[in-house]
Protein backbone atom coordinates (compact mmCIF):
# COMPACT_ATOMS: atom_id res chain seq x y z
CA UNK A 1 0.00 0.00 0.00
CA UNK A 2 2.53 2.54 0.66
CA UNK A 3 4.44 1.63 -2.72
CA UNK A 4 1.11 2.44 -4.33
CA UNK A 5 0.02 5.75 -2.15
CA UNK A 6 3.71 6.65 -3.69
CA UNK A 7 3.05 5.93 -7.45
CA UNK A 8 0.00 7.89 -7.03
CA UNK A 9 1.70 10.89 -5.99
CA UNK A 10 4.77 10.35 -8.24
CA UNK A 11 1.81 10.84 -11.32
CA UNK A 12 -0.22 13.37 -9.45
CA UNK A 13 3.37 15.55 -9.61
CA UNK A 14 4.01 15.19 -13.11
CA UNK A 15 6.02 11.87 -13.37
CA UNK A 16 5.58 9.59 -15.81
CA UNK A 17 5.28 6.65 -12.97
CA UNK A 18 4.12 2.56 -13.67
CA UNK A 19 3.67 -0.02 -11.29
CA UNK A 20 4.41 -3.82 -11.96
CA UNK A 21 2.92 -5.82 -9.38
CA UNK A 22 2.10 -9.67 -9.13
CA UNK A 23 -1.67 -9.23 -7.69
CA UNK A 24 -3.60 -6.28 -9.21
CA UNK A 25 -6.38 -5.04 -6.79
CA UNK A 26 -6.97 -1.98 -8.82
CA UNK A 27 -8.95 -0.48 -12.05
CA UNK A 28 -5.35 1.64 -12.13
CA UNK A 29 -4.19 1.31 -15.83
CA UNK A 30 -0.98 2.56 -14.56
CA UNK A 31 -0.74 -0.84 -12.07
CA UNK A 32 0.52 -3.99 -14.51
CA UNK A 33 -0.21 -7.28 -13.60
CA UNK A 34 3.03 -9.13 -13.85
CA UNK A 35 1.26 -12.64 -15.82
CA UNK A 36 -0.20 -9.86 -18.25
CA UNK A 37 3.76 -9.00 -19.38
CA UNK A 38 4.77 -12.12 -19.56
CA UNK A 39 4.52 -14.98 -22.32
CA UNK A 40 3.33 -17.91 -22.29
CA UNK A 41 7.14 -19.51 -21.49
CA UNK A 42 7.86 -16.91 -18.64
CA UNK A 43 3.99 -17.53 -16.99
CA UNK A 44 5.21 -21.22 -17.08
CA UNK A 45 8.98 -20.15 -15.51
CA UNK A 46 7.12 -18.05 -13.23
CA UNK A 47 4.78 -20.60 -11.79
CA UNK A 48 7.51 -23.18 -11.49
CA UNK A 49 9.79 -20.79 -9.65
CA UNK A 50 7.17 -20.37 -6.99
CA UNK A 51 6.55 -24.08 -6.71
CA UNK A 52 10.29 -24.56 -5.66
CA UNK A 53 10.55 -21.53 -3.55
CA UNK A 54 7.63 -22.87 -1.64
CA UNK A 55 8.72 -26.20 -1.67
CA UNK A 56 12.78 -24.97 -0.58
CA UNK A 57 11.10 -22.88 2.11
CA UNK A 58 9.12 -26.12 3.29
CA UNK A 59 12.66 -28.12 3.46
CA UNK A 60 14.23 -25.22 5.85
CA UNK A 61 11.13 -25.09 8.66
CA UNK A 62 11.48 -22.57 11.10
CA UNK A 63 11.04 -22.12 14.56
CA UNK A 64 7.76 -20.87 16.08
CA UNK A 65 7.17 -17.39 16.21
CA UNK A 66 9.83 -16.87 13.35
CA UNK A 67 7.96 -14.75 10.94
CA UNK A 68 8.12 -14.40 7.23
CA UNK A 69 10.75 -15.64 5.26
CA UNK A 70 11.96 -15.24 1.02
CA UNK A 71 14.59 -16.87 -0.71
CA UNK A 72 14.20 -15.71 -4.39
CA UNK A 73 16.96 -18.18 -5.48
CA UNK A 74 14.61 -19.20 -8.54
CA UNK A 75 14.78 -17.40 -11.77
CA UNK A 76 12.14 -16.67 -14.03
CA UNK A 77 12.28 -13.43 -16.92
CA UNK A 78 11.14 -10.78 -14.24
CA UNK A 79 13.73 -8.48 -15.50
CA UNK A 80 12.76 -8.38 -19.01
CA UNK A 81 9.76 -7.38 -18.04
CA UNK A 82 10.79 -4.85 -16.52
CA UNK A 83 13.39 -3.59 -19.27
CA UNK A 84 10.23 -3.54 -21.52
CA UNK A 85 8.77 -0.41 -20.03
CA UNK A 86 12.23 1.45 -20.83
CA UNK A 87 12.51 3.73 -17.36
CA UNK A 88 14.76 6.26 -16.54
CA UNK A 89 14.69 4.67 -13.11
CA UNK A 90 13.68 1.49 -11.39
CA UNK A 91 12.15 1.52 -7.89
CA UNK A 92 11.87 -1.50 -6.35
CA UNK A 93 9.92 -1.94 -2.99
CA UNK A 94 8.81 -5.19 -1.52
CA UNK A 95 9.78 -7.92 -3.59
CA UNK A 96 10.18 -10.91 -1.71
CA UNK A 97 8.14 -14.70 -1.81
CA UNK A 98 10.35 -14.64 -5.02
CA UNK A 99 9.07 -12.24 -7.38
CA UNK A 100 12.48 -10.57 -8.00
CA UNK A 101 14.99 -13.76 -7.70
CA UNK A 102 18.54 -12.12 -6.73
CA UNK A 103 20.16 -12.50 -9.43
CA UNK A 104 17.43 -11.26 -12.19
CA UNK A 105 18.96 -7.43 -10.08
CA UNK A 106 21.86 -7.42 -12.58
CA UNK A 107 19.82 -7.74 -15.11
CA UNK A 108 18.14 -4.70 -14.74
CA UNK A 109 19.30 -1.91 -17.09
CA UNK A 110 18.25 1.22 -15.59
CA UNK A 111 19.49 2.51 -12.50
CA UNK A 112 18.09 1.30 -9.42
CA UNK A 113 16.12 2.63 -6.04
CA UNK A 114 15.66 0.11 -3.69
CA UNK A 115 13.00 1.21 -0.96
CA UNK A 116 13.73 -1.24 1.69
CA UNK A 117 10.15 -1.90 4.13
CA UNK A 118 11.47 -4.41 6.23
CA UNK A 119 15.36 -6.22 6.69
CA UNK A 120 15.05 -8.96 3.86
CA UNK A 121 17.67 -7.13 1.42
CA UNK A 122 20.41 -7.69 3.53
CA UNK A 123 19.34 -11.01 5.83
CA UNK A 124 20.01 -14.33 4.61
CA UNK A 125 15.85 -15.12 4.25
CA UNK A 126 14.01 -13.25 6.90
CA UNK A 127 12.24 -10.25 6.80
CA UNK A 128 13.06 -9.24 10.16
CA UNK A 129 16.08 -10.52 12.20
CA UNK A 130 14.76 -10.05 16.17
CA UNK A 131 17.70 -9.89 18.70
CA UNK A 132 20.03 -11.44 15.99
CA UNK A 133 22.62 -9.60 14.40
CA UNK A 134 24.74 -11.83 12.07
CA UNK A 135 23.71 -9.50 9.10
CA UNK A 136 26.53 -7.66 10.10
CA UNK A 137 29.05 -9.98 9.20
CA UNK A 138 27.10 -13.32 7.37
CA UNK A 139 24.48 -15.06 8.09
CA UNK A 140 24.33 -18.68 9.54
CA UNK A 141 23.70 -20.69 11.90
CA UNK A 142 20.30 -19.11 12.07
CA UNK A 143 18.43 -18.75 15.20
CA UNK A 144 14.80 -18.94 13.54
CA UNK A 145 15.91 -22.46 11.51
CA UNK A 146 14.91 -25.62 13.47
CA UNK A 147 18.14 -27.03 11.89
CA UNK A 148 20.57 -24.28 11.95
CA UNK A 149 24.10 -24.81 10.76
CA UNK A 150 26.91 -22.73 10.08
CA UNK A 151 26.53 -23.68 6.12
CA UNK A 152 22.56 -23.46 6.73
CA UNK A 153 20.20 -21.88 4.11
CA UNK A 154 20.41 -18.74 5.73
CA UNK A 155 24.35 -18.65 5.08
CA UNK A 156 23.47 -19.86 1.19
CA UNK A 157 21.11 -16.86 0.78
CA UNK A 158 23.21 -14.38 2.27
CA UNK A 159 26.27 -15.41 0.40
CA UNK A 160 24.11 -15.56 -2.98
CA UNK A 161 23.39 -11.93 -2.46
CA UNK A 162 26.96 -10.44 -1.66
CA UNK A 163 27.77 -12.47 -5.01
CA UNK A 164 24.87 -11.44 -7.02
CA UNK A 165 24.96 -7.66 -5.70
CA UNK A 166 28.56 -6.69 -5.00
CA UNK A 167 29.10 -4.63 -7.52
CA UNK A 168 25.60 -3.54 -8.64
CA UNK A 169 25.47 0.53 -8.11
CA UNK A 170 21.84 0.05 -5.93
CA UNK A 171 20.85 3.56 -4.24
CA UNK A 172 18.65 2.50 -1.12
CA UNK A 173 16.07 4.31 0.36
CA UNK A 174 14.44 2.94 4.19
CA UNK A 175 11.61 4.82 5.47
CA UNK A 176 12.95 4.96 9.14
CA UNK A 177 16.41 6.16 10.63
CA UNK A 178 16.43 2.63 12.40
CA UNK A 179 16.13 0.37 9.46
CA UNK A 180 18.86 3.06 7.78
CA UNK A 181 20.66 2.32 10.79
CA UNK A 182 20.51 -1.35 10.66
CA UNK A 183 20.79 -1.19 6.83
CA UNK A 184 24.71 0.70 6.97
CA UNK A 185 25.71 -1.59 9.87
CA UNK A 186 25.24 -4.73 7.46
CA UNK A 187 28.05 -6.19 5.49
CA UNK A 188 26.06 -6.03 2.27
CA UNK A 189 24.70 -2.63 2.01
CA UNK A 190 27.00 -0.92 4.03
CA UNK A 191 28.89 1.01 1.21
CA UNK A 192 25.93 2.35 -0.64
CA UNK A 193 24.17 5.01 -0.71
CA UNK A 194 21.03 5.22 1.99
CA UNK A 195 18.55 7.85 2.42
CA UNK A 196 15.30 8.12 4.77
CA UNK A 197 12.16 9.00 3.26
CA UNK A 198 9.23 7.56 4.68
CA UNK A 199 5.99 6.34 3.61
CA UNK A 200 3.20 8.88 2.27
CA UNK A 201 0.39 10.01 3.71
CA UNK A 202 -2.96 11.76 1.80
CA UNK A 203 -4.78 13.80 4.25
CA UNK A 204 -7.82 13.86 1.95
CA UNK A 205 -8.13 10.27 2.69
CA UNK A 206 -6.71 9.94 6.72
CA UNK A 207 -8.19 12.65 8.62
CA UNK A 208 -10.26 13.04 11.75
CA UNK A 209 -13.91 12.57 11.13
CA UNK A 210 -16.97 12.58 13.61
CA UNK A 211 -16.12 10.12 16.82
CA UNK A 212 -19.97 9.19 17.02
CA UNK A 213 -20.85 8.59 13.68
CA UNK A 214 -17.73 6.56 13.27
CA UNK A 215 -18.28 4.01 16.65
CA UNK A 216 -21.77 3.63 14.75
CA UNK A 217 -20.91 2.56 11.76
CA UNK A 218 -18.84 -0.32 13.60
CA UNK A 219 -21.43 -1.00 16.42
CA UNK A 220 -18.86 0.15 18.98
CA UNK A 221 -19.85 1.75 22.02
CA UNK A 222 -20.61 5.42 22.15
CA UNK A 223 -19.43 5.65 25.96
CA UNK A 224 -16.19 3.54 26.53
CA UNK A 225 -13.18 4.57 26.10
CA UNK A 226 -11.60 2.60 23.33
CA UNK A 227 -8.40 1.16 22.53
CA UNK A 228 -7.50 -0.36 19.16
CA UNK A 229 -4.54 -3.15 18.14
CA UNK A 230 -4.38 -4.04 14.41
CA UNK A 231 -2.29 -6.19 12.25
CA UNK A 232 -2.02 -8.26 9.53
CA UNK A 233 -2.28 -11.76 10.67
CA UNK A 234 -4.42 -10.55 14.13
CA UNK A 235 -3.00 -11.78 17.16
CA UNK A 236 -0.73 -14.45 15.73
CA UNK A 237 2.17 -13.03 14.67
CA UNK A 238 4.63 -12.78 17.79
CA UNK A 239 6.64 -10.18 16.40
CA UNK A 240 3.61 -7.67 16.66
CA UNK A 241 3.67 -8.00 20.04
CA UNK A 242 -0.42 -8.60 21.34
CA UNK A 243 1.36 -10.91 24.23
CA UNK A 244 2.80 -7.40 25.72
CA UNK A 245 -0.83 -5.49 25.27
CA UNK A 246 -2.85 -8.46 26.60
CA UNK A 247 -0.10 -8.29 30.16
CA UNK A 248 -0.52 -4.23 29.52
CA UNK A 249 -4.39 -4.52 29.64
CA UNK A 250 -4.29 -6.26 33.07
CA UNK A 251 -2.05 -3.60 34.51
CA UNK A 252 -4.43 -1.06 33.79
CA UNK A 253 -5.59 0.90 37.27
CA UNK A 254 -9.05 1.62 36.13
CA UNK A 255 -10.00 -0.34 32.87
CA UNK A 256 -13.95 -0.27 33.91
CA UNK A 257 -15.13 2.11 31.15
CA UNK A 258 -12.50 1.14 28.58
CA UNK A 259 -12.42 -1.79 26.30
CA UNK A 260 -10.45 -3.26 23.26
CA UNK A 261 -10.92 -3.00 19.29
CA UNK A 262 -8.68 -5.22 16.73
CA UNK A 263 -8.84 -5.25 13.11
CA UNK A 264 -7.13 -7.05 10.51
CA UNK A 265 -7.50 -10.71 11.27
CA UNK A 266 -9.48 -12.19 8.06
CA UNK A 267 -11.18 -14.34 10.39
CA UNK A 268 -12.43 -14.10 14.58
CA UNK A 269 -9.80 -15.00 17.02
CA UNK A 270 -9.90 -16.41 20.40
CA UNK A 271 -8.01 -13.98 22.42
CA UNK A 272 -7.80 -14.03 25.68
CA UNK A 273 -8.08 -10.50 27.34
CA UNK A 274 -9.37 -9.12 30.45
CA UNK A 275 -11.32 -6.05 28.35
CA UNK A 276 -14.51 -6.16 26.30
CA UNK A 277 -13.18 -6.57 22.84
CA UNK A 278 -14.39 -6.15 19.57
CA UNK A 279 -13.57 -8.10 16.96
CA UNK A 280 -14.20 -5.56 13.08
CA UNK A 281 -11.76 -8.10 10.90
CA UNK A 282 -9.66 -6.94 7.67
CA UNK A 283 -11.16 -3.60 6.23
CA UNK A 284 -10.24 -3.55 2.27
CA UNK A 285 -10.63 0.50 1.99
CA UNK A 286 -9.05 3.71 3.36
CA UNK A 287 -12.31 5.05 4.50
CA UNK A 288 -13.00 2.35 6.62
CA UNK A 289 -9.86 2.11 7.94
CA UNK A 290 -10.55 6.22 8.36
CA UNK A 291 -13.42 5.86 10.27
CA UNK A 292 -12.12 3.31 12.80
CA UNK A 293 -9.00 5.22 13.56
CA UNK A 294 -11.50 8.16 14.17
CA UNK A 295 -13.99 5.95 16.30
CA UNK A 296 -10.91 5.24 19.06
CA UNK A 297 -8.91 6.99 21.47
CA UNK A 298 -6.09 5.26 21.42
CA UNK A 299 -4.21 2.97 18.50
CA UNK A 300 -1.86 0.96 20.23
CA UNK A 301 1.31 -0.79 18.23
CA UNK A 302 2.99 -3.08 20.30
CA UNK A 303 5.72 -4.66 17.83
CA UNK A 304 9.14 -5.37 18.80
CA UNK A 305 10.84 -4.29 15.34
CA UNK A 306 9.00 -2.12 12.80
CA UNK A 307 10.20 -0.65 9.80
CA UNK A 308 8.43 2.59 10.35
CA UNK A 309 4.70 1.57 10.87
CA UNK A 310 2.16 2.61 8.44
CA UNK A 311 -0.91 2.21 10.44
CA UNK A 312 0.87 4.76 13.52
CA UNK A 313 1.03 7.50 10.67
CA UNK A 314 -2.56 6.57 9.74
CA UNK A 315 -4.40 6.85 12.88
CA UNK A 316 -2.33 9.87 13.60
CA UNK A 317 -3.62 11.52 10.57
CA UNK A 318 -7.11 10.67 11.40
CA UNK A 319 -6.01 12.41 14.77
CA UNK A 320 -5.51 9.28 17.30
CA UNK A 321 -2.77 9.14 19.54
CA UNK A 322 -0.64 6.31 19.26
CA UNK A 323 1.44 4.19 21.51
CA UNK A 324 4.17 2.03 20.92
CA UNK A 325 7.65 0.47 21.87
CA UNK A 326 10.43 2.93 21.82
CA UNK A 327 13.73 1.49 19.66
CA UNK A 328 12.36 0.76 16.04
CA UNK A 329 10.59 2.54 13.26
CA UNK A 330 8.05 4.34 15.58
CA UNK A 331 10.16 7.01 16.70
CA UNK A 332 10.10 8.39 13.71
CA UNK A 333 6.86 9.12 14.12
CA UNK A 334 5.63 9.73 17.97
CA UNK A 335 7.28 12.76 19.65
CA UNK A 336 7.06 11.19 23.19
CA UNK A 337 3.96 12.87 24.95
CA UNK A 338 3.91 15.01 22.21
CA UNK A 339 2.04 12.29 19.81
CA UNK A 340 1.14 9.92 22.17
CA UNK A 341 3.48 7.68 24.33
CA UNK A 342 6.79 5.46 23.07
CA UNK A 343 7.12 2.85 26.03
CA UNK A 344 10.30 0.56 27.01
CA UNK A 345 10.79 -2.02 25.04
CA UNK A 346 8.72 -5.00 25.86
CA UNK A 347 8.19 -3.33 29.42
CA UNK A 348 3.96 -4.15 29.37
CA UNK A 349 4.30 -2.37 32.58
CA UNK A 350 5.15 0.70 30.84
CA UNK A 351 3.15 0.17 28.06
CA UNK A 352 0.15 0.00 30.64
CA UNK A 353 1.41 3.51 31.81
CA UNK A 354 1.21 4.62 28.19
CA UNK A 355 -2.05 3.68 27.65
CA UNK A 356 -3.39 5.11 30.87
CA UNK A 357 -1.57 8.37 30.43
CA UNK A 358 -2.47 8.84 26.76
CA UNK A 359 -6.50 8.44 27.31
CA UNK A 360 -6.14 10.53 30.46
CA UNK A 361 -5.10 13.65 27.73
CA UNK A 362 -7.43 16.31 25.94
CA UNK A 363 -5.94 15.63 22.04
CA UNK A 364 -6.22 18.23 19.72
CA UNK A 365 -7.20 15.87 16.53
CA UNK A 366 -6.00 17.85 13.92
CA UNK A 367 -3.02 19.04 15.28
CA UNK A 368 -2.01 15.74 15.57
CA UNK A 369 -2.79 15.29 11.81
CA UNK A 370 -0.93 18.57 11.01
CA UNK A 371 2.49 17.26 12.48
CA UNK A 372 2.38 13.87 10.65
CA UNK A 373 1.32 15.50 7.48
CA UNK A 374 3.86 18.04 7.66
CA UNK A 375 6.42 15.17 7.55
CA UNK A 376 5.23 12.37 5.56
CA UNK A 377 2.49 14.31 3.27
CA UNK A 378 1.69 12.94 -0.08
CA UNK A 379 3.32 15.34 -2.01
CA UNK A 380 6.39 16.02 0.44
CA UNK A 381 7.13 12.53 -0.23
CA UNK A 382 6.59 12.55 -3.69
CA UNK A 383 9.00 15.98 -4.34
CA UNK A 384 12.03 14.07 -2.03
CA UNK A 385 12.19 11.01 -4.34
CA UNK A 386 11.56 12.98 -7.54
CA UNK A 387 14.95 14.92 -6.44
CA UNK A 388 16.33 11.94 -5.61
CA UNK A 389 15.69 10.25 -9.39
CA UNK A 390 16.98 13.38 -10.64
CA UNK A 391 20.46 13.64 -8.91
CA UNK A 392 20.90 9.55 -10.13
CA UNK A 393 19.63 10.59 -13.40
CA UNK A 394 21.80 13.44 -13.71
CA UNK A 395 24.75 11.13 -12.41
CA UNK A 396 24.29 8.38 -15.27
CA UNK A 397 23.96 11.42 -18.46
Amino acid sequence: MGAYRLHRGLRQAGLASEMLVLRKVTEDPSVHRLSDRLNRWGRARRRLAERRHQRRLRDNPRAPGSGHWSLNRFNYPIATVINSFGSDIVNLHWVGDNFLPIDQLAKIRAPIVWTLRDMWAFSGGCHYAGDCQEYREHCGNCPQLVAATANDISARVHAEKRRAWSKLPLTIVTISEWLADCAQASSLLADRRIEVIGNPIDPRVFKPLDRGASRRAFNLPLDKKLILFGAIGGTSDRRKGFTYLAEALQKLRDASETELVLFGAARQEAIDVVLPAHQVGRLHDEVSLSALYSACDVYVLPTTQEALGKTLMEALACGTPCVAFEGTGPDDMIGHRLDGYLARMKDSADLAAGIEWTLAQSWAREDLQARIVARYGVEHISERYGKLYESLMDRSR
